[in-house]
């Protein structure tokens, strides 16, 4: 589908249909808003495994959007959490811990494109944004596609992609971080005489650590260093160049064939200081860009499209306060900073020399420890985030498990419960609330339920005090609480449902 035209509106514009632009389209017409994707490439990924590591916390938030089961049906579970290569497994210290998952990036981007389509994102694709201008009603984008020069009027643009972003060079966002010192080439390729048949992970003094793994029938993935830069830094790949970091690091090429994918990554680390201006948002490599060396990047453009989705919806659609976006760089931002900080620690680790040799097997039996397999295993999965809305109860601010909630004649579950993307009041058995207050009811979901006591010791927190009301986010994230044996506060909730959904000239009685 192509909606190209001289001149057309929206109320949001995407820039980049890679993960984060089509999860972001998603959650904006799960809100109601609509929304135009633009993409220079002229359909999705095909065929390419990319950025194939889909983290615990993603997998929730998948399952939470109705789609983890096509997830779950065509990926791999992944054992347990990888830090540089150094398996961590938390589930043998709680049962209940989420798993991540393996799967080829053209399959993520394949069905969240179908889901986007579904709920009615429109699509320019060989579409480039080549310029844009803002003011304080809107945003106007300069596009160049098939069907020639044109632009597109919005409220709002939102820079998806990717790391050479073009939102982020028309708005001269500066780009601070640090210029890489060591290359990597990265592929899916073709083997005629693959190791033991099916793969190799391993590590020596010329390249560090380096992986051949099956990738899809037929196909491997590639990840290994090179032993020295490349000559032009900016030029594609070839499998001549493949074969000379194989034979260079391993003394043979495996009867390297033929190349799908091809590319190359480095030690980099760049993050923009705001990633809001004005109008203009940029999520996922746009804003952050590093190492993929413990599988960060796609997870974190999932997560900032599922952030921003639902306030610009709010905003746009349902009488929220406009400054509720600008707390998407004030979650977001802190959470990408703490990962490229440990995506460097990673991505040393990874190198050669006998100094990391010897690092390499402090960290080893430092991660045997049970309380720093937790510690990271809860960062890397992205279970373990918390976003700063308060410290009066050990929920706030952190994910809401997927519990399952007895009813009077069912059961249901919180991920089924925020299928929608719509806040959720849940009453665990205060007398105080019996509904949504009416100036809210039209834009907040409502249950009467109870936890079992069991389940107050929860994956990755450990025993929380129990509640007798929580609200949860449209992202799955906990923004108020009222403790067991603490009276319900009108004005506690109020004040909550005013910041995260809109005010209303309507009195407020619990």
């Amino acid at each position: 589908m192509n909606t190209n035209s001289s001149a057309s509106k929206a109320q949001v514009v995407i820039a980049g249909a890679g993960p984060t632009g089509l999860m972001l389209a998603a959650e904006l017409r799960l809100g109601g808003v609509d929304v135009v994707v633009v993409e220079r490439r002229a359909s999705g990924t095909v065929g390419e495994s990319r950025a194939p590591g889909i983290n615990a916390r993603s997998v929730e938030i998948l399952t939470q959007r109705g789609l983890g089961e096509e997830f779950q049906r065509l990926g791999k579970t992944l054992p347990g959490v990888l830090f540089s290569g150094i398996p961590m497994a938390p589930q043998d210290l709680d049962p209940g811990w989420p798993a991540a998952m393996i799967l080829p990036q053209h399959q993520t981007e394949r069905i969240l494109t179908t889901r986007a389509v579904e709920l009615g994102a429109r699509f320019e694709w060989s579409t480039s944004v080549v310029d844009l201008r803002q003011d304080e009603h809107g945003v106007e984008v300069s596009v160049d596609g098939p069907s020639g020069p044109g632009t597109i009027r919005a409220d709002y643009l939102v820079g998806a992609d990717g790391g050479h972003s073009a939102v982020r060079r028309l708005c001269d966002i500066a780009f601070p971080g640090d210029d890489p010192v060591s290359w990597w080439v990265v592929g899916d390729v073709q083997l005629d005489s693959p190791p033991d048949g099916r793969g190799v992970f391993g590590r020596n003094e010329h390249i560090g650590t380096y992986q051949i793994s099956r990738a899809e029938p037929g196909w491997f993935r590639l990840s290994m260093m090179r032993a020295t830069p490349p000559a032009d830094r900016a030029a594609p790949v070839t499998l001549d160049e493949l074969r000379e970091v194989m034979r260079d690091g391993l003394g043979t090429d495996y009867g390297l064939s033929g190349a799908r994918w091809m590319s190359r990554f480095s030690d980099g680390f760049r993050q923009i200081t705001d990633y809001r201006h004005g109008r203009v948002f940029l999520a996922g490599d746009a804003g952050h860009t590093h190492s993929p060396i413990g599988g960060q990047g796609l997870n974190l453009g999932i997560q900032d499209a599922v952030n921003l989705g639902w306030k610009l919806a709010a905003v746009l659609n349902h009488g929220a306060p406009e400054a509720l976006l600008d707390t998407y760089h004030q979650e977001r931002h802190p959470i990408a900073a703490a990962v490229l900080q440990l995506t460097k620690a990673q991505t040393a680790l990874i190198k050669p020399g006998a100094q990391n040799d010897a690092l390499r097997t402090v960290v080893t039996d430092m991660l045997a420890v049970p309380e720093t397999c937790l510690h990271l295993s809860g960062i890397l999965s992205g279970l373990d985030l918390r976003y700063p809305l308060g410290d009066t109860h050990p929920l706030l601010g952190r994910r809401m498990p997927n519990l399952t909630l007895p009813l009077k004649e069912s059961a249901t579950t919180i991920f089924d419960l925020l299928r929608p993307a719509r806040p959720l009041l849940i009453n665990l058995g205060t007398e105080a609330l019996t509904a949504v207050p009416a100036a809210w009811s039209d834009r907040v979901d409502y249950i009467e339920t109870h936890i079992p006591a069991s389940d107050w010791n929860m994956p990755v927190f450990g025993e929380i005090p129990p509640c007798e009301a929580i609200f949860i986010r449209p992202d799955g994230y906990v923004a108020w609480v009222n403790p067991a044996g603490t009276p319900l506060s009108p004005d506690a909730l109020t004040a909550t449902l005013e910041q995260w959904v809109g005010t209303s000239a309507d009195a407020i009685t619990v």
